[in-house]
């Protein structure tokens, strides 16, 4: 598969203030998508692994946002709800938002130190995320079982996108981000490739 960078496009620019989507793809690829739709300031580190992880992989695309905001307030101006995350304001989401990719992995920034794996996903699915990323990190990983990160909703971009509705959602802590996201961007990479 060749892939591209399709030029970023902003989606919105203030006085101190911008917000880029890019889109790394071929065009056609349908099978695995990785998602960062709060990239930059707003969840720092989850753009650049998803990306990352999507260019360590054969035949994995990659779209994402870069919130940055020079008062310091990115995420409280570029974090909308994951369900309100839809083509009409993110023109390179809308490129492939169709496609039906068979694998969806949505990257997300946590503030507790700890991993959360949610999602559309069936449950073995997310166990079985659960299990490689507990080998490769020393902070607790877990199903979200119930509140904000479960990511079972139907809106939810990580599982629209995907054809059977069922994305992995990832909620990342501090030290996943930024201290072990060598081992983090690793595994995920294994994990991806496994799934292909």
């Amino acid at each position: 598969m060749t892939r591209r960078f399709i030029s970023t496009q902003p989606v919105e620019v203030g006085e101190t203030a911008h917000l880029i989507e890019l889109l790394y793809d071929d065009g056609a690829h349908d099978g695995t998508l990785i998602c960062a739709g709060h990239g930059g300031a707003v969840e720092p580190g989850t753009a650049e692994l998803a990306l990352e992880v999507a260019m360590d992989t054969d035949d994995a695309s990659c779209w994402a946002t870069l919130g940055y905001e020079g008062d310091g307030s990115a995420f409280d101006r570029f974090h909308p709800p994951s369900k309100a995350i839809d083509p009409p304001k993110y023109p390179l989401l809308g490129e492939i938002a169709e496609r039906g990719f068979e694998h969806v992995l949505s990257i997300h920034g946590l503030a507790d130190d700890e991993v959360l794996v949610g999602g559309g996903a069936n449950t073995a699915r997310k166990e079985a995320v659960v299990d490689r990323l507990d080998e490769a990190l020393s902070v607790p990983v877990r199903v979200a079982t119930d509140g904000q990160y479960t990511g079972t909703h139907p809106e939810n971009f990580v599982n629209w996108l995907a054809e059977s509705d069922g994305g992995i959602q990832l909620e990342l802590g501090p030290t996943a981000r930024s201290a072990q996201a060598t081992e983090l961007r690793r595994a995920l990479g294994a994990f991806v490739r496994s799934a292909e």
